[in-house]
């Protein structure tokens, strides 16, 4: 998967866009996947600074990588019935 194919998926899934960047950003409270170099790497935006979390070595991973995240988080904010 890249990023062109993980933007599909996200929004075919019903994911606030403006929760995540698959390019980059400097938000507030955003996941994010840059490339930097022959890396990606995927971070967390939060008041001006970039907790990265992970890198890989294929756009590939960080998008597996970045759509279990997202999914993770969905699962931990759900509120039960």
């Amino acid at each position: 998967m890249d990023r062109s194919e993980l933007a599909g998926v996200l929004a075919s899934e019903g994911f606030a866009p403006d929760s995540y960047a698959l390019h980059g950003s400097d938000r507030n409270d955003t996941l994010n996947i840059e490339q930097q170099g022959s890396k990606f790497v995927i971070y967390y935006s939060e008041r001006g600074t970039r907790n990265v979390l992970h890198e890989f070595p294929t756009e590939s991973e960080a998008c597996d990588y970045f759509l279990n995240l997202m999914h993770r988080a969905r699962r931990e904010t759900k509120q039960p019935d």
